[in-house]
């Protein structure tokens, strides 16, 4: 049977490979294959990743088996996304101006941040924001300085993080994946003032808050800006990816980002040292680290030193849960099914939150989820964005009506599985 082209996508994109080539496998696949792992490509996050790894396996000629019209559509979402990073790079260092004058003190999450350490260059990554981690004390003085430097405020007030936007004329893109890497895409600014949300999936990592007192000075070209220590780095990005799995919408990109990492650190003794010594106190926070971690090597090859794969004994319930559900929920992004609600459950202790959990994300009553800011920026007219708003929602709709049946029906499954396998204590 043959494999389906976003599975061979993934193979080749596994960071321990080192020559992939023009593998005659690419010359199976029709066009119509093609045009469904492009759109796939684009809401993983990893089709400059992809694109990439083929420029530096080999040359590109009239007789490679990947066709012309793919090759020119990745070249031409390179030099959009190219030209955009050099536009967020400038955009940050205004922001940083901005919170200087104001006097607020402010690390940059991810962004320029995971550079080299997570991706080799920023370009290849999609950004559609900035991420600012701020004190609590200095939240008013940030927002005042963003609305100052003309940017509004773009989510209700009590919400985490805090979202602003500069106000930006709308843009007909002739294609969402046009949209999706070019330049004129404008981006939000957010604003943290902690890591990890408990209000919103009612898991409490009791975190430290001397995330300043441990922040580094990083650079990228002739930008300085205060970034997390490597270890606090890690951290974040796992609770990052935790909960956008458990929110349904977390991008392939994340994994491949984690995997990079690891692959890079795998002999860095001390870092791991660091790293398990921060994480240990923080009860839940190895067993989140452990599933994420499971999840990176499965998908795309990041296994950790034997030492550290010890202390950090991947419960058995949720190695199970990553093999079984969390591999192909990640293939479409965790966004075509439910099943991330049995990995929720294990971090859970009441059984109060874990049924106001499954009640409100198996039948949620906010508005849906859509991608980054690209739907209602494309200059399309008021009755437009009413059709395409009501026709998503009801997509929507669908979606959670056939996922929430589909959990049902899974549940005695993996409740007799959770027994054998033994159950999960954090």
């Amino acid at each position: 049977m043959k494999t389906s082209l976003e599975r061979t996508i993934l193979h080749e994109l596994r960071t321990r490979r080192s020559v992939v080539g023009n593998a005659p496998v690419w010359q199976f696949y029709d066009d119509a294959e093609w045009r469904r792992a492009l759109a796939w490509l684009d809401l993983s996050g990893l089709a400059l990743y992809f694109h990439d790894r083929l420029k530096t396996s080999g040359p590109f000629d009239a007789d490679s088996p990947i066709p012309s019209n793919v090759m020119e559509r990745l070249d031409r979402n390179r030099a959009d996304n190219a030209a955009r990073t050099v536009e967020m790079f400038d955009e940050l260092r205004t922001l940083r101006r901005v919170f200087a004058v104001a006097e607020v003190p402010h690390i940059v999450l991810k962004g320029a941040t995971l550079a080299p350490d997570y991706c080799a260059d920023p370009a290849l990554r999609t950004q559609y924001d900035h991420d600012f981690l701020v004190p609590s004390s200095a939240l008013r003085r940030a927002e005042d300085a963003l609305r100052d430097a003309g940017y509004r405020r773009k989510n209700p007030v009590g919400e985490h993080p805090v979202v602003y936007r500069r106000p930006e004329p709308a843009v007909r893109f002739a294609e969402r994946s046009a949209a999706l890497y070019s330049p004129l895409l404008g981006r939000s600014v957010e604003l943290h003032t902690r890591l990890w949300d408990h209000s919103a999936d009612r898991i409490a990592f009791d975190l430290p808050e001397d995330w300043f007192d441990r922040a580094v000075v990083r650079r990228y070209g002739d930008l300085e800006f205060a970034a997390l220590c490597d270890e606090d780095g890690l951290i974040f990005q796992v609770l990052h990816a935790l909960h956008h799995i458990l929110g349904n919408w977390c991008r392939l990109s994340i994994f491949f980002e984690i995997a990079r990492f690891l692959n890079r650190r795998f002999d860095d003794s001390r870092f791991w040292k660091r790293f398990l010594e921060r994480a240990a106190p923080v009860r839940r926070l190895q067993a989140a680290a452990a599933v994420i971690f499971h999840l990176a090597d499965r998908l795309f090859g990041a296994p950790l030193p034997p030492d550290v794969t010890a202390d950090l004994r991947t419960p058995a319930a949720l190695a199970l849960w990553a093999d079984r559900y969390g591999i192909v929920s990640a293939l479409s992004n965790f966004r075509s099914d439910k099943f991330s609600l049995f990995l929720h459950r294990e971090f859970l202790d009441a059984n109060s939150d874990w049924t106001a959990v499954r009640r409100r994300r198996l039948f949620p009553i906010q508005r849906p989820h859509r991608l980054p800011g690209i739907v209602f920026q494309r200059g399309f007219s008021r009755l437009e964005k009413a059709w395409i708003d009501q026709a998503h929602a009801l997509r929507r709709m669908k979606f959670h009506a056939l996922a929430a049946a589909r959990y049902a029906l899974e549940y005695p499954r993996w409740a007799w599985l959770k027994r054998s396998a033994g159950r999960f204590t954090a």
